[in-house]
């Protein structure tokens, strides 16, 4: 009889090891779930962790902190409730209305759209949320600002010489099946 209380006591053993082993599978297979923001990244989103660069607003676009200094990639925006989650994040970390910050939006000399720019690679806007009569045709104004208003963040087109804070990316999605354009 010893025996039987002995295998008893062994189903639910070997049912909560099956039930922690199944968990840890589920969490593997979600890329994502698996996986964990660089120090000093924080995850904001399920697939995003976000680093803002707020020492000290940036003089200009062309000193890109994310790039030089974390080998990651400006913020690119793709959906509405992406930027919704950023913007409250940005809100959480105490920025009022009117902070700007740069993004890794961007165009080229006599083409008047914006692309994200991806590690130097122009990549097509999937989602945009402009100001009003924005984005300018005047050129010189080739880098997209994001800018806090009312709970959200609006994009307009400004001089790559503004001042604004930097917010890089880290994606714990597959960075390289992006879809890329030349």
């Amino acid at each position: 009889m010893s025996n039987r209380h002995t295998r008893k006591r062994d189903y639910p053993d070997l049912l909560l090891y099956f039930l922690e082993f199944s968990g840890c599978l589920l969490i593997l297979a979600h890329p994502a779930l698996g996986m964990r923001c660089k120090i000093p990244y924080e995850r904001v989103r399920e697939n995003y962790c976000y680093l803002v660069a707020d020492e000290e607003p940036l003089h200009t676009s062309f000193h890109n902190f994310c790039y030089q200094d974390k080998r990651t990639s400006r913020v690119c925006l793709d959906s509405e409730e992406e930027m919704r989650f950023l913007a409250q994040y940005l809100y959480e970390m105490d920025y009022p209305d009117g902070s700007q910050f740069w993004s890794a939006g961007h165009r080229w000399p006599g083409d008047n759209r914006f692309y994200w720019n991806y590690f130097g690679r122009a990549r097509a806007m999937n989602y945009s949320n402009w100001a009003p009569d924005e984005p300018t045709p005047q050129m010189g104004r080739n880098c997209l600002i994001l800018t806090l208003k009312l709970g959200e963040l609006v994009m307009s087109s400004e001089s790559c010489f503004t001042r604004a804070v930097d917010i890089c990316e880290q994606s714990l999605n597959d960075t390289e099946s992006r879809s890329v354009m030349h």
